[in-house]
């Protein structure tokens, strides 16, 4: 998962939303009402998805895993919880099947006092709440959101995992052939393979990749010098807090005991 940022909607899409929101019901709305109304505006709907496509990294792929298309409008805070925000440009985010229907679901835990855990890419710097490692393919946790986040989204699955990893060793190679092209000044080719790295899926890769490099060790870690000097030539660094994960730490269900008791209620 990587930040992105939400650009305002064009002046038409938002009239749209803004009408459709002021013809749900004042009182008695529910989830099946907000579904309802949801389908029926089919327009709408098409508008949205494509004010997404253009946010999303990648071709359009989906905003929590990176990897598979988004064919999804996601309501980020579902509506079995807030109905009321059925068109509400700020819950809607691109997913794709697995994380939105089979991942997530209905599913939206909240803390003890209510705050809600799940991390939003276009409201929230994900690298506060969770770090990828470019050894094992896996996030880890630095927070109970980033803990909840994980859990909910199935984002260390087994397939997410295997495909982190060669997305590393398919982003180093381009790197290091990118090294070549500078060193012969072909710059019409080192465009067209950053092109192509901008486009490939996994795009919390190459973020990791660009959040280390001008730390002491990035040599080290990535095993590959050529690619370390476009790294570096080629992109803006980025800045997260840093942290220091164990080598024997990996992210376990609820490992930060993000669930809310019973007793202490949802939301």
């Amino acid at each position: 998962m990587i930040p992105l940022q939400r650009p305002p909607l064009d002046t038409r899409t938002a009239h749209l939303l803004a009408k459709a929101h002021e013809r749900l019901p004042e009182v008695g709305m529910t989830e099946a009402i907000a579904r309802s109304a949801w389908k029926a505006a089919s327009g709408t709907r098409g508008r949205v998805t494509d004010a997404l496509r253009t946010m999303a990294s990648g071709i359009e792929r989906c905003m929590y895993c990176s990897e598979s298309l988004g064919t999804a409008i996601d309501h980020h805070e579902p509506l079995n919880h807030a109905p009321r925000r059925v068109f509400d440009w700020y819950n809607h985010l691109l997913a794709c099947a697995f994380c939105n229907t089979h991942a997530k679901g209905g599913a939206f835990p909240r803390d003890a006092a209510g705050n809600p855990l799940l991390v939003d890419p276009t409201a929230d710097e994900p690298a506060d709440h969770f770090r990828l490692s470019l050894t094992s393919g896996e996030y880890h946790c630095l927070t109970a959101r980033g803990c909840a986040s994980l859990d909910v989204f199935r984002l260390n699955r087994g397939t997410l995992r295997k495909g982190r990893l060669d997305a590393v060793g398919q982003c180093l190679d381009t790197l290091a052939k990118c090294a070549e092209c500078l060193a012969k000044d072909d710059k019409d080719e080192v465009d067209q393979r950053i092109r192509r790295l901008g486009r490939q899926p996994f795009a919390d890769v190459l973020q990791e990749l660009r959040r280390i490099a001008d730390r002491p060790s990035a040599s080290v870690v990535l095993g590959n010098d050529a690619a370390l000097v476009a790294l570096r030539a080629l992109y803006a660094p980025l800045t997260a807090k840093p942290v220091s994960i164990p080598k024997q730490a990996r992210h376990e269900p609820n490992c930060r005991s993000w669930s809310v008791p019973a007793s202490a209620g949802s939301g």
